[in-house]
């Protein structure tokens, strides 16, 4: 779950929406930009459906004993890594299972409270799924540039997406994550210009103005003291969506 603070209410997002957000941005892009993409339709499944193991945990929030909302970031790390498994999983398409497998393996690693962690059979168990899902066929090098590139879009889509999702203000970790470190996708550095404009560089996207809709539901946030009639709420909310631009 993900969520924005909006005067007294909370947004939620979930990890699957927001999985759909990330689409949404890799569609917008120009078509320089994704020439270097080879298997796109597999690339743009695994866009889709990177967190498709959250579904089900989704369908209600989490609130803490301290009436927090467990989200993404501050849920317990095996848990996490239960539903990033799941994902890989999940994936009906197997060269989208290798890039999502891959992807959260990068988080892994990237995990500062992580990076003590005596037990690292987080890859094996990724590894794992990805071999089931090509028992019939020979699983692709993830070490040509050819993969590396597709690869590089899920995480940029996956990174823009949440910045846009959350809506916070954008800082340096943040672009580090972004630029691409491969020059043949481009510069995807991008700031906020207003509340809810976004600036990328000239080039990247195919038009100059582009509409991004954030499906989210909005609840009060006293209700995080009743979690019961949280979930309640939550279940019974309708969809709404939050405009915002990017431009370029």
């Amino acid at each position: 779950m993900i969520t924005r603070e909006y005067n007294d209410n909370l947004c939620f997002i979930t990890q699957h929406d927001h999985a759909r957000v990330s689409l949404d941005i890799f569609l917008l892009f120009s078509e320089e930009i994704i020439s270097g993409v080879k298997n796109k339709e597999e690339l743009q499944y695994a866009i889709r459906n990177h967190d498709c193991g959250w579904i089900e945990y989704d369908k209600t929030p989490k609130v803490s004993e301290n009436n927090e909302v467990y989200t993404f970031q501050n849920m317990k790390q095996s848990l996490q890594e239960e539903l990033w498994v799941k994902s890989v999983s999940n994936s009906i398409v197997t060269y989208s299972s290798l890039l999502i497998a891959e992807h959260f393996k990068v988080l892994y690693a990237k995990s500062i409270s992580r990076r003590n962690a005596t037990n690292n059979s987080f890859n094996e168990r990724c590894d794992y799924n990805v071999g089931s899902a090509f028992l019939k066929e020979k699983k692709p090098s993830v070490k040509t540039d050819e993969f590396k590139i597709e690869l590089r879009f899920l995480q940029i889509c996956d990174l823009l997406s949440l910045v846009l999702c959350r809506e916070r203000p954008i800082d340096s970790r943040i672009i580090s994550g972004i630029k691409s470190d491969q020059e043949k996708l481009g510069d995807f550095n991008f700031k906020k210009i207003e509340n809810s404009i976004y600036k990328l560089q000239t080039g990247i996207l195919k038009s100059k103005e582009n509409l991004i809709e954030i499906p989210y539901k909005m609840i009060d946030r006293e209700l995080l003291s009743r979690p019961k009639k949280l979930k309640e709420e939550f279940k019974s909310a309708k969809m709404k969506f939050r405009q915002l631009y990017l431009i370029s």
